[in-house]
C-alpha cells in the first residue's frame, strides 16, 4: 500500500492509504468538495553499525575500481 497525501481547500491537507491500482481520490471524504493529489519528498533511511562502513557489495573496500567482479553494480562516481 501506498501513502498519497491530498489538499482540500476546506480541510487542508490529509494522506491516505490505498493500492497504487486503486484510482486517486477526487473528493475529500470529510466534507465532499474536490481535492488535488500533491506530490510529496520521498523518505530516506540511515544505516548504522557495521553495514554503515562496508560497500554495498559487502566488500571492507570500496568497489569502485575494483579488481574483481560481484553481483552488484559499481558505486556511482563521486
Amino acid at each position: 500500500m501506498a501513502t498519497y497525501l491530498y489538499e482540500c481547500s476546506r480541510c487542508g491537507d490529509f494522506e491516505v492509504e490505498h493500492p497504487m491500482s486503486q484510482p486517486a481520490l477526487t473528493t475529500c471524504p470529510t466534507c465532499g468538495k474536490p481535492v488535488r493529489r500533491l506530490i510529496a519528498g520521498g523518505t530516506s533511511g540511515f544505516v548504522k553499525g557495521q553495514g554503515a562502513t562496508q560497500g554495498h557489495c559487502g566488500r571492507t573496500t570500496p568497489c569502485c575500481g575494483r579488481e574483481t567482479r560481484c553481483d552488484h553494480s559499481p558505486c556511482r562516481d563521486s
